[in-house]
């Protein structure tokens, strides 16, 4: 299930709501409103060279590859 952003038009209230497929009706948790906005944002990805956890027991620290020393 998405994770989607939404804006009350009534209150002005910004909440996130998982949604299932089919078209749910999507309610303010603070007014009650069914006027909401569903917001664009942007995706969540890894940027190129960001360091990440590996199953290879390199924590991050020095030597454990975060560090990019070869000692």
């Amino acid at each position: 299930m998405p994770i989607f952003e939404y804006r009350c038009v009534r209150c002005g209230l910004t909440f996130e709501r998982l949604v299932r497929a089919g078209g749910e009706e999507i309610e303010c948790p603070d007014c009650a409103g069914g006027d909401v906005v569903r917001l664009l944002s942007a995706a969540s990805t890894p940027k190129a060279g960001a360091a990440t956890l590996s199953r290879d027991g390199g924590g991050g620290d020095c030597c454990g590859g975060g560090c990019g020393c070869s000692h």
